[in-house]
């Protein structure tokens, strides 16, 4: 399954998110390099993860008819989708 399948705006909601989850890491960085508080730094990487899990619950959520197809005969393998969304959480 190729995610430009998924349909443009469902591409272009989780490049948004990304972009988002990107800046939070680049703060997570500077934080790091200024000596903040550790439960901060913490809080944050927690906030970036959480964030980053959820770009892939939206790719599956909205991509699931394809997401779960085989690329090969085109049916359902729901047991390798099942796989890949547990690896999310």
């Amino acid at each position: 399954m190729d995610v430009g399948e998924l349909g443009e705006e469902t591409v272009t909601s989780a490049q948004q998110r990304l972009r988002r989850v990107e800046g939070q890491v680049r703060g997570i960085q500077r934080m790091l390099e200024e000596g903040s508080d550790c439960e901060e730094v913490l809080r944050q990487i927690a906030a970036a993860s959480k964030a980053l899990r959820r770009v892939g619950v939206h790719l599956a959520v909205n991509g699931l008819e394809h997401c779960a197809l085989d690329a090969e005969d085109g049916r359902a393998d729901l047991d390798r989708f099942r796989r890949s969304f547990v690896e999310l959480t």
